[in-house]
């Protein structure tokens, strides 16, 4: 019989061990780092309510563990509580026994509980959590391009500087001032912020606009050239911008580094990022059908699951979709949280969205969570899931209706890593 539980600040140390030994690759072995990391869990999990870290148990041993995150996210037009999991970790010697599986199970349940529609992860393995109901995010760009394919239009540079750890309070306000119109995107915290600066690769530069930092851009430079020191490329971490004009000084800022910088290398959720080169190609000579040239590479990352329909949608009142009129009953399946395995009355009137007791409809659309999770984040549109047989339609008049319902101006985007 498992156990799960919030850590004491005394069991952090059991943890450490066990996600040492699950991501050799992200923590240093060394007992120097080793107590390091104890040392700021312990903090976390002592001074920050939203952040903390739990631990599945049998027969008083710690078999596995996590950290649970509550996040506020925009979602369409509104903005909601999100929970998220992270370090999701394993012992070694118990594989393979339905830990992760329990610690997963438990996460949905402990937000759905606390009154949350959605949570959030960063899978492992995709199809992993797929078939516990989680569906796929948008998908993750990373484009290669010369500095001196960026824009070549001029812009003043003047206002741009070196931030460090005393800016992090106006990375805060720049990052959510866009987080609060861009649907997908989670507020940040200081904390976070403190991340950045805890690794002495990372470098930031921002732009100030009357008084205020309206953009900013995380890099460091790699390279994979172990012979010519003088050969690297640039690493976007992170590049935030409020307006059309921020983006052209961060960019001409890029582009200012041809003299010394082969390659700049960005990850973005940002699809159209191409149109901003002159030359689209990344530089692989690659072709794809009849002359399609490789112009960035792509990956499922973040991924979505609504944990109570009932609450996303209450959540979701205020918002308009699609200025629609129709009575709809949504059935999802929902075979792994069956307290989410469910059909609603949705009467939308003028887009507005309201639940109703009432059993009579004009038509039912059915979805499995996994799916309908991706169609309420936008990542994929309801004609496309009907085409592929992923959602049902008692009445296929209503298919425009239904895509107009759920069609986003925009794909989620998410800056947080967790």
């Amino acid at each position: 019989m498992s156990m799960i539980r919030l850590l004491t600040e005394h069991e952090i140390a059991d943890f450490v061990n066990i996600a040492f030994n699950a991501y050799p690759k992200v923590f240093d072995p060394c007992e120097e780092n080793r107590r390091k990391i104890i040392k700021k869990f312990t903090g976390i999990q002592t001074s920050n309510p939203s952040q903390n870290f739990y631990g599945l148990y049998r027969d008083e041993q710690m078999l596995g563990g996590m950290q649970l995150h509550n996040f506020i996210m925009k979602l369409l037009s509104i903005k909601i509580p999100v929970g998220g999991v992270g370090t999701v970790a394993v012992d070694f010697l118990h594989k393979k026994e339905n830990v992760c599986k329990e610690l997963i199970a438990y996460f949905l349940n402990h937000y759905r509980d606390n009154g949350y529609g959605m949570v959030a992860l960063y899978p492992f393995r995709p199809d992993f959590y797929k078939k516990m109901g989680f569906g796929y995010g948008p998908k993750m760009n990373r484009y290669k391009t010369k500095p001196t394919f960026l824009s070549a239009e001029s812009a003043d540079r003047q206002e741009m500087f070196y931030l460090s750890r005393e800016g992090i309070n106006d990375m805060v306000e720049c990052h959510n001032r866009l987080a609060d119109a861009t649907h997908g995107m989670i507020e940040k915290t200081a904390i976070m912020f403190e991340k950045i600066f805890d690794d002495p690769e990372n470098r930031v530069v921002g732009y100030k606009q009357d008084g205020k930092l309206r953009a900013y851009c995380v890099y460091r430079f790699v390279s994979d050239d172990d012979k010519r020191f003088l050969i690297y490329d640039m690493y976007i971490d992170e590049i935030i911008y409020e307006n059309a004009q921020t983006l052209k000084i961060l960019l001409a800022f890029l582009r200012s580094q041809a003299d010394q910088v082969r390659d700049i290398i960005i990850d973005t959720h940002d699809e159209y990022f191409h149109y901003l080169l002159s030359d689209p190609r990344n530089g692989s000579s690659n072709f794809l059908g009849t002359l399609s040239h490789e112009s960035n590479l792509q990956g499922l990352g973040i991924m979505y699951r609504v944990v109570n329909v009932t609450k996303i949608f209450e959540s979701l009142c205020n918002h308009n979709f699609g200025g629609q009129n129709c009575k709809m009953k949504l059935s999802i399946s929902d075979d792994f949280l069956a307290s989410n395995n469910t059909s609603i009355t949705i009467q939308f009137q003028e887009g507005i969205a309201e639940i109703k007791e009432s059993e009579d409809y004009e038509v039912e659309a059915s979805f499995n969570i996994s799916e309908f999770s991706s169609l309420i984040m936008g990542t994929i549109n309801f004609n496309t899931l009907h085409r592929y047989g992923l959602a049902k339609i008692s009445n296929k008049g209503y298919i425009g209706i239904i895509n107009k319902i759920f069609m986003t101006d925009q794909k989620p985007k998410c800056t947080v890593r967790f």
